[in-house]
């Protein structure tokens, strides 16, 4: 199976690409995460609950990028399994900005589908997949905007305080000399008489996320947006469908009659 297509940000190629290296924000952009895990620099495992009849289940897997070209291009190579199947793939996403600020996400990739899932159809897999990508670029949108407004709350100058060296009692000159010249004296003691000792390096950085959930993006709100991204591609689809209840309606009622 393959997939591609793009989408307009109102943000920076800098916004995008920070928010998209954000275990945080990330998170809370794909569909049903309950959990995301980072393992060192550039590798997440999570586990995701996913609601649409075709692929609905709960998904463990990994994710890896690599291929990467701070802010604009990256590789990712993932794997995923549930009870109903296995998915092996990998993707690219790249960010180019556009005259008027605003960047253009584009993505593309391929995935193995095995197990009871590969009966459910391509094109039914497909669908949902661009569904479930779609509604993660919407909430992206909605994150940047949020990291925008408190980078803004976080910018505005507070009231300056005075350190507490300002409001302590006057200290005479001679009595700083002797005060400076005591703890000169001990700072030196105690440089000698510390061992040298090697720098102890820090453990590789890793980071949990549990998504509370009422944070979660949850399958009825992956469903709404479907139907709104479908009324507006086929509007006359809703005309279609008060057609149909109309028609059935008129139908029970001769039956009655």
């Amino acid at each position: 199976m393959k997939i591609s297509g793009s989408y307009t940000l109102d943000a920076s190629q800098d916004e995008v690409w920070t928010a998209l290296n954000d275990i945080e924000v990330l998170a809370r952009v794909v569909p049903g995460c309950e959990k995301l895990e980072q393992h060192g620099e550039n590798e997440f495992e999570g586990t995701v609950k996913i609601g649409i009849q075709s692929i609905r289940g709960v998904y463990g897997g990994r994710i890896r990028l690599v291929d990467v070209q701070p802010p604009h291009h990256y590789k990712l190579i993932a794997n995923g399994k549930s009870a109903n199947g296995v998915v092996d793939g990998s993707g690219t996403v790249d960010l180019a900005e556009q005259p008027d600020g605003k960047t253009l996400l584009t993505y593309g990739g391929e995935a193995q589908i095995g197990g009871v899932l590969a009966s459910v159809g391509q094109r039914l897999i497909e669908g949902a997949s661009r569904q479930l990508i779609n509604q993660s670029l919407k909430a992206l949108a909605e994150q940047v905007a949020l990291r925008r407004q408190a980078a803004q709350v976080a910018s505005v100058p507070t009231a300056p305080t005075l350190p507490a060296a300002a409001v302590a009692a006057p200290v005479s000159p001679e009595a700083n000399g002797v005060v400076h010249a005591h703890d000169s004296a001990l700072s030196a003691d105690i440089d000698q008489a510390a061992p040298s000792a090697a720098p102890i390096p820090e453990p590789a950085p890793r980071k949990t996320v549990i998504v509370p959930e009422s944070e979660q993006l949850k399958p009825e709100s992956v469903v709404s947006g479907m139907i709104v991204d479908l009324y507006k591609e086929r509007p006359w689809i809703v005309w279609v469908a008060v057609a149909f209840v109309i028609g059935y309606l008129l139908g029970k009622s001769g039956r009655r009659s």
